[in-house]
Order: C-alpha cells, then sequence, then structure tokens
C-alpha cells in the first residue's frame, strides 16, 4: 500500500524536481503519476480525447513540469497499464481499472495535487 506520505514525496521529487526527465520505469514512481492522473478525472464520464490531452498538458504544467514526457505517450502509457480505457476508434476515454490494481492510502484522495506541488516549490 501506498501511503499519503509516499505519494506526496514521490509525486514532488520526480514530477517537480530536476527536470526534465522522462515517465519513470520504477513501478511505484509509474503508478503514483499516472494516480495523480486520474485524481484529475471524473470517473463517472467520458473524455474525448481532446479533452484528455488537454487534461495531461495541464496535469504536466502544474503538478509534474519536470516529466518531458509528450502528452500523446503519456495518454499511451495510462491505457497500457490499465488506468485509461478506450474505444476501439479512440474516441472516448475513461477511467480505467488496472489489471494489477495499485493499492493508495484513502487520504490520498483528499489531496490537492495543485496545491501540494506548488507548496513543495515553494519551500
Amino acid at each position: 500500500m501506498i501511503s499519503l506520505d509516499v505519494f506526496v514525496d514521490r509525486l514532488c521529487r520526480v514530477g517537480s524536481d530536476a527536470g526534465p526527465r522522462s515517465f519513470p520505469r520504477r513501478a511505484q514512481d509509474r503508478d503514483i503519476l499516472m494516480k495523480s492522473i486520474c485524481m484529475l478525472m471524473d470517473s463517472s464520464r467520458t473524455y474525448s480525447e481532446e479533452e484528455v490531452n488537454e487534461l495531461l498538458q495541464e496535469w504536466n504544467r502544474d503538478v509534474a513540469p519536470a516529466i518531458a514526457t509528450d502528452h500523446v505517450s503519456i495518454r499511451r502509457t495510462l491505457v497500457d497499464f490499465g488506468f485509461l480505457e478506450r474505444r476501439a476508434d479512440g474516441s472516448v476515454y475513461q477511467v480505467g481499472f488496472p489489471p494489477k490494481p495499485v493499492a493508495f492510502e484513502l487520504e490520498v484522495e483528499d489531496l490537492d495535487l495543485k496545491a501540494t506541488v506548488s507548496a513543495y516549490r515553494d519551500y
């Protein structure tokens, strides 16, 4: 289980510190970043490809500016790992259920990502 403290620490260190860097290969860091993206989405609705791209660009700008991977590659990674599901034609996306779910402390869901990263940068 990934605790709130670990989530915040790794999100800030990987996403905000000493960039630019590629999307992480380390499973825990990758899962934390993918979870942070899904936290910005409403799991009860569907998104167009354009909406997902805009959300990913916003996430990259406000939450994880050190990540230099383009939004298209990040979107593919989210789909590949099951964090995002899409129709075969790519027209509709929604928050997915990864085949190997990662457990996060419940407090992670209440985290204000942008404020947390902003406070980390100010510190």
